[in-house]
């Protein structure tokens, strides 16, 4: 009669089913979270541009943050600014091949006897071109040119590190998303076994302590639902910062999210690196500049050309009735200076050596960093069919622990070991797809793609 009783309790009391993901309900979780996303007394972020990013409270795709996060970096637009920089250098170091020109005027007046009482004027134009070592100048054109190249490189690795950011933030804050939605699921599941427990009691076929390891478990899972929900305030906080907005409302993401499979062997993935890495082709500049330092040290052991001309125009008033020109080439031949020009070139010759040695050390680097992310990749690809089994698996055990308990020939305890091992594990699946996911980034970014 006892287990008839179960049975019938068994049939009008049903658990939720535990292969599907419960969507958190509006006055739990959901709610709370879409009071944050709408922050209607917040003020709207502004971009670099000093423009409000309304979008910020939509629903975001990868895309969109990396989009928005590439605009409003700080560290974009430093990069930017720098190229900018660089590029007016290269036009000063031009600009010393043009000549120039000046306009002038002044008067005055005599305050003197009546017989030299008067005032005078001088109106002037003048015009000059002074190149003083034609083979310096061009060589610190070229110099400034490498060094702007170096800028654009730096701007693409910066652009490179801002995507890899956002691609891990945007995952974690799937992860901690979807957690949620787990430990929602989760609690139900354990709100609804205490509540049949304490039905069990009530009837006399359940101890008490069965009720109060219910309640136990049932507080415990909630607990570890409110600490998931603020992991997922913490990590909209940290895909914003990478956004390079200030929000305090929880982003919304898009969470039709796939991971790209990368099928390349190492080999390949590390010539990858050494062909696209920005860092690797700015050291490779880093020697042609040295090279260059090298051949102006050089140039202090052969003689120097200097080339000026001028032309002025002046007179009194505004009549420029006197003018005068000029052409002058001027060869200066080195003879002896304290061995200041035999120093500099071995001092040149030193730079050269240390920066080609920092070039192969660079090399070395981008090998290990590249083989630890393949490696990385390898065993998170590795991990997710192992998790989906161990999924399988543990919803089949948690389904027999159930059944027994309701049969009455299993303990609270067993059950409770078998739920936490199938929250586990949906738990440890999520992480392995979002971990191959920021492992892909990880190696894209270490050779040098998007």
């Amino acid at each position: 009669m006892k287990y008839f009783v179960m049975i019938l309790l068994g049939l009008f009391v049903t658990l939720p089913a535990c292969g599907e993901i419960v969507t958190p309900q509006p006055a739990e979780i959901a709610a709370p979270q879409e009071s944050e996303k709408s922050a209607p007394d917040e003020p709207v972020p502004l971009g670099a541009d000093g423009q409000p990013l309304n979008e910020i409270y939509g629903k975001l795709t990868l895309q969109q943050c990396i989009d928005i996060a590439l605009a409003n970096s700080p560290s974009m637009v430093a990069a930017q600014l720098a190229v900018q920089n660089a590029h007016v250098s290269v036009n000063l170091a031009k600009g010393q091949f043009l000549p120039t020109a000046s306009a002038g005027f002044n008067g005055g007046y005599n305050m003197g006897t009546p017989v030299h009482d008067g005032g005078t004027s001088n109106t002037s134009l003048n015009a000059n071109l002074n190149l003083s070592g034609l083979t310096d100048l061009a060589r610190n054109v070229r110099m400034k040119q490498v060094e702007l190249d170096q800028t654009e490189l730096n701007v693409q690795s910066v652009k490179q590190d801002i995507i890899r950011q956002v691609r891990k933030k945007y995952y974690v804050l799937l992860a901690a998303q979807r957690t949620v939605d787990i430990r929602t699921k989760s609690r139900d599941v354990y709100k609804d076994q205490y509540e049949r427990t304490a039905e069990y009691y009530r009837l006399g076929l359940r101890p008490k302590v069965d009720v109060t390891t219910a309640e136990v478990n049932l507080n415990n899972e909630s607990l570890r639902l409110i600490r998931a929900t603020n992991a997922v305030k913490t990590a909209s906080a940290a895909l914003a910062n990478t956004l390079g907005v200030t929000t305090t409302a929880i982003l919304n993401v898009d969470e039709d999210v796939s991971f790209d499979m990368l099928d390349l062997s190492l080999e390949q993935a590390v010539q990858n690196a050494y062909t696209n890495r920005p860092d690797v082709q700015s050291k490779r500049l880093d020697v042609r500049l040295s090279e260059l330092k090298l051949n102006q040290a050089k140039a202090g052991l052969f003689p120097t050309l200097s080339l000026s001309a001028g032309y002025t125009k002046s007179g009194e008033t505004l009549y420029l009735d006197t003018e005068n020109a000029y052409v002058s080439v001027a060869l200066e031949i080195p003879l002896f200076n304290a061995f200041k020009t035999y120093n500099g070139i071995q001092q040149a010759k030193l730079n050269v050596a240390g920066t080609q040695n920092q070039t192969r050390s660079l090399l070395n680097n981008v090998f290990l960093e590249v083989q630890n992310a393949y490696v990385q990749m390898q065993e998170a690809a590795e991990s997710i069919p192992l998790a989906e089994l161990n999924v399988e698996k543990a919803k089949e055990n948690m389904e027999l622990a159930r059944g027994r308990y309701n049969e009455g020939i299993g303990d609270m305890i067993s059950l409770k070991d078998a739920e936490t091992a199938y929250t586990d594990a949906e738990i440890s699946l999520l992480a392995a797809r979002y971990d191959y996911g920021a492992a892909v980034a990880d190696l894209k970014q270490a050779m040098g793609t998007y």
